[in-house]
C-alpha cells in the first residue's frame, strides 16, 4: 500500500515544482483566491461523492495513515493542476502540457475511485481502473515524447506584462456548477449547497476586486515603467544632444578643408580677447600665399585643396602654443598670438613661417614651390577695435605682397592707414572722373638705334585733377585695375590713340606705331579681338600702325588663352609687344609658341646694365634669344649714353627713353619730333635736288 504511494508523491513533487518555478507568472493575491475556492470544491465534491454516507468509524484502521496520505498528495496535485492550467494563458499551454494534465487529472480520479471501492469493499483487481492507471502512464510518457521533439518555449517573465490569471475566463466558476449538479442529484444537503452558493457568490465578488486591483496595479507599474523608460530615453537623448552639440560646435568652429579654426571663430576668439576684464595684448598675422591662384588655375581646384592642406599641416604642426591658426577665405590664413611679445620675436615667427610656405610641396608627380605674404597688426597698439585691428593686418599684409621681392611680411604703421585713406580718395575720384577733362595721353617716342629713326610712340595717360592735381600712373592704375575701371579708362585710351595716329600718320606721311598698353582685364573682357575690330574699323586706322604692349606677367596670368589671343590679333596685322620682358616669370617655350612681334626689356634692367656684370649677360641673353626668334628687341628707360653704347654693341634694334626725350603732350610732340621730322625730310631733298 505504502509502496504505491510513491507514485502520489512523486506526482505532488513534479507538480509542486512546476508550481514554484512558474509562479511569478500569476499574480499572488488572486492565485490564493483561486487555491481556496479550488481546494474548497474539490474538498466538497469529494465529501459528497465518496464520504458523506460512509462509515466514518471505517477510516480508523490500520490503513487509515496511508489513505489518508493518498487523499492528502491526490488532492494537492489535482489542486495544484487545475489552479496552473485555470491560471495560464491558453497560447502559453503547450501540447505537453495539456497530456500531462489530463493524466493527472484522470489518475487522481482514478486513486480517488480505487479508495472508495476499496473502503466499499468493492475493489477486484486486473479490471477497468487498473487499465486507466496504465492509460495515464501511457499518456505522461506521450508527453515525454513530445516534449522531446517540440519542446516547450518557456517565456520569460515581463514586468510588462499583465498576469497570466489576468482577466480569463475562470475554470474555478465551472467548478462551482459541481455543487449544484451534486445538490439536484440529491447527493449534497440544503445546509452544504448554501454554503457553496455563498462561497460562490463571494468569490466573484472577491475576484472582481482583485482583478480590478490587478489590473489598476498593472497600469500604475506600466505608467511607472514607462516613465522610467522615458527618463532614460530622455537622458540618453540628452547625452546624445550635448555630445551631437560638442561636436558640431567644434565643426562650426574648423574649416571643414583644412580642419584649422574658421573665419568666424577666429573672430569670435579675438572678440573673446578684446572683451576680457584682463588687460591684453596680442598680435594677428594675415597670411596670403603667393603664386596659388596660377597653380590653382593651371593644375585645377583638386589640387589647390592638397595643396592648402600640406600647407595648413606645417602651419598646425609649427604653431606656437601661444598661438592659434585660422584658414580665413580662399589662399588666406591668419594667426593671433596671444601673448606680450617683443617685434623681434614676431619677426622670427614670420620668417619661420615663411620658410614653412616656400618648402618644396610635393605631390607626385609635381612640386610646386609657393610664396607668402605677411601682415602684422598689434592690439591695442594699432587699434583697440577688432575689425580695425583685422583691416590692418590686411593693409600690412597688401603691402607685403606689392613689394613681395623687397619684404615679405610688414608691420602695420599710421603710414600704411594713410596710403589706404589715399588709396580711397583715389577710387571714388575714379568713379566721379570726368574722362575728356582730367585724363590726357601723353606721347613718348621710339627709335631705331641703327639710323636714329623715329619708329612709334608709346601712348602714356596723365591725370590731373581739379582738387588734387596731377596723380602718377603708377599710383591710380592699380586702383583701377581692383575696381575694374581700368576698363573704361583703356577703352578711352584705345579711342584718343587711334585718332592721333591717324592724324599724324595721314598728315605726315608716316607709318608710325603707336603702342598702347592692354590691361589683363581688358583682355578677359569677352570678345576681346572682335571689340577691336570694330574700333579698328571705325577709325579707319591702318591695324599695322597699332602695337600693343601687354606686360610679361598678363601673358602667365590671364584667364583668356594668350596664344588664341595672339594669333587672332596677328591675323588682322596688330603688332604685339611684351612690357617689362625679363622681371616676370615667362620660359622659352611660352615666347616660342605666341605670335608676338617685340620684346620690350624692362626698365628695372636697362638701369643696371652698366654696372652690373649678372644684368648685362641677362639683357645679352634677351636680345639673342629675340634674333634666334626672330623677334624685334626695345629697350625702355634708357637714359644714359653708356647705356645706349652698350644696347648698341649687343644689336638691340629700337630705344625708348628719356635719352630721346621725355613723354610730351600731343602738340609738344608734334612740334618736337614730327614737324622736325619733316623739316628734315625737307631739307634732305632739297640737298638732293
Amino acid at each position: 500500500m505504502y509502496l504505491y504511494l510513491i507514485c502520489n508523491i512523486m506526482l505532488f513533487i513534479s507538480c509542486g515544482l512546476y508550481f514554484y518555478y512558474n509562479i511569478k507568472k500569476w499574480h499572488t493575491v488572486q492565485l490564493l483566491l483561486d487555491v481556496i475556492a479550488v481546494g474548497t470544491t474539490i474538498i466538497v465534491s469529494i465529501w459528497a461523492i465518496m464520504f458523506s454516507k460512509m462509515d466514518i468509524s471505517s477510516f480508523l484502521n490500520g490503513d487509515f495513515l496511508s489513505t489518508f496520505l493518498y487523499l492528502f498528495f491526490d488532492f494537492l496535485s489535482i489542486s495544484i493542476i487545475l489552479i496552473m492550467y485555470n491560471s495560464s494563458k491558453v497560447k502559453n499551454v503547450s501540447k505537453t502540457m495539456h497530456l500531462i494534465v489530463t493524466s493527472i487529472i484522470i489518475f487522481t480520479l482514478c486513486d480517488l475511485y480505487y479508495i472508495y471501492l476499496t473502503f466499499m469493499d468493492k475493489y477486484n483487481a486486473n479490471t477497468l481502473i487498473d487499465g486507466f492507471y496504465m492509460f495515464t502512464i501511457v499518456l505522461l510518457a506521450f508527453a515525454a515524447m513530445e516534449e522531446a521533439e517540440n519542446p516547450s518555449r518557456e517565456t520569460e517573465v515581463c514586468k510588462m506584462e499583465l498576469p497570466e490569471n489576468y482577466g480569463r475566463p475562470n475554470i474555478v466558476t465551472w467548478l462551482f456548477l459541481v455543487p449544484l449538479v451534486f445538490y439536484f442529484a440529491g447527493i449534497m444537503s440544503n445546509l452544504v449547497f448554501i454554503h457553496m452558493i455563498g462561497v460562490i457568490i463571494i468569490y466573484q465578488l472577491i475576484r472582481g476586486y482583485v482583478q480590478t486591483a490587478i489590473k489598476n496595479e498593472y497600469l500604475l507599474r506600466r505608467e511607472k515603467q514607462l516613465n522610467d523608460i522615458l527618463d532614460q530615453t530622455v537622458q540618453e537623448r540628452t547625452k546624445e544632444l550635448v555630445q551631437v552639440n560638442k561636436t558640431l560646435e567644434s565643426l562650426s568652429k574648423r574649416d571643414a578643408l583644412t580642419g584649422l579654426f574658421n573665419r568666424r571663430y577666429f573672430i569670435q576668439y579675438i572678440d573673446s580677447l578684446i572683451d576680457s576684464s584682463e588687460e591684453k595684448i596680442f598680435s594677428v598675422f594675415y597670411m596670403d600665399l603667393d603664386r596659388f591662384k596660377a597653380i590653382n588655375d593651371a593644375h585645377g581646384h583638386e589640387m589647390g585643396d592638397e595643396i592648402l592642406k600640406k600647407i595648413a599641416q606645417r602651419l598646425e604642426i609649427w604653431c606656437p602654443s601661444n598661438g592659434i591658426l585660422s584658414r580665413v577665405g580662399g589662399d588666406e590664413f591668419a594667426m593671433v598670438v596671444n601673448e606680450n611679445i617683443s617685434e623681434e620675436t614676431l619677426c622670427q615667427y614670420a620668417k619661420e613661417i615663411i620658410k614653412l610656405c616656400e618648402t618644396t610641396i610635393s605631390i607626385p608627380p609635381y612640386s610646386f614651390q609657393l610664396g607668402v605674404s605677411i601682415g602684422i597688426a598689434l592690439f591695442p597698439r594699432d587699434a583697440d577695435e577688432r575689425n580695425t585691428l583685422i583691416k590692418y593686418a590686411d593693409m600690412a599684409m597688401y603691402q607685403a605682397k606689392k613689394n613681395y621681392l623687397a619684404k615679405r611680411f610688414v608691420f602695420f604703421d599710421s603710414w600704411l592707414s594713410e596710403e589706404i585713406q589715399r588709396k580711397h580718395e583715389i577710387e571714388l575720384l575714379l568713379r566721379h572722373i570726368d574722362f575728356r577733362q582730367e585724363f590726357q595721353l601723353y606721347y613718348q617716342p621710339q627709335y631705331r638705334i641703327v639710323d636714329n629713326a623715329l619708329v612709334g610712340m608709346e601712348a602714356l595717360i596723365r591725370w590731373n585733377n581739379p582738387n588734387k592735381g596731377w596723380i602718377l600712373p603708377g599710383e591710380f592704375i592699380p586702383i583701377a585695375e581692383e575696381t575694374s575701371m581700368i576698363i573704361k579708362i583703356g577703352e578711352w585710351v584705345i579711342d584718343e590713340a587711334l585718332k592721333q595716329i591717324k592724324v599724324w600718320n595721314e598728315e605726315y606721311g608716316l607709318d608710325l606705331k603707336m603702342g598702347i598698353n592692354i590691361s589683363p582685364k581688358q583682355i578677359d573682357q569677352e570678345d576681346f579681338v572682335n571689340w577691336l575690330k570694330q574700333k579698328i574699323t571705325a577709325s579707319s586706322v591702318k591695324p599695322a600702325w597699332i602695337d600693343l604692349e601687354i606686360t610679361e606677367n598678363s601673358t602667365m596670368n590671364s584667364e583668356t588663352s594668350m596664344e588664341e589671343l595672339f594669333t587672332a590679333l596677328a591675323e588682322i596685322d596688330i603688332n604685339i609687344s611684351i612690357d617689362d620682358f625679363g622681371t616676370g616669370y615667362s620660359s622659352l617655350s611660352y615666347i616660342k609658341r605666341f605670335d608676338i612681334d617685340r620684346l620690350k626689356i624692362a626698365k628695372e634692367l636697362i638701369d643696371n646694365i652698366a654696372n652690373d656684370k649678372n644684368t648685362l649677360l641677362i639683357v645679352k641673353a634677351i636680345i639673342m634669344m629675340a634674333n634666334g626668334l626672330g623677334l624685334k628687341t626695345i629697350a625702355e628707360g634708357v637714359e644714359e649714353k653708356e647705356q645706349l653704347s652698350i644696347l648698341k654693341e649687343l644689336c638691340c634694334d629700337e630705344i625708348q627713353g628719356y635719352i630721346y626725350g621725355r613723354p610730351v603732350a600731343a602738340d609738344v610732340f608734334e612740334r618736337e619730333y614730327l614737324m622736325k621730322h619733316r623739316r628734315s625730310k625737307t631739307v634732305v631733298a632739297y640737298l638732293k635736288g
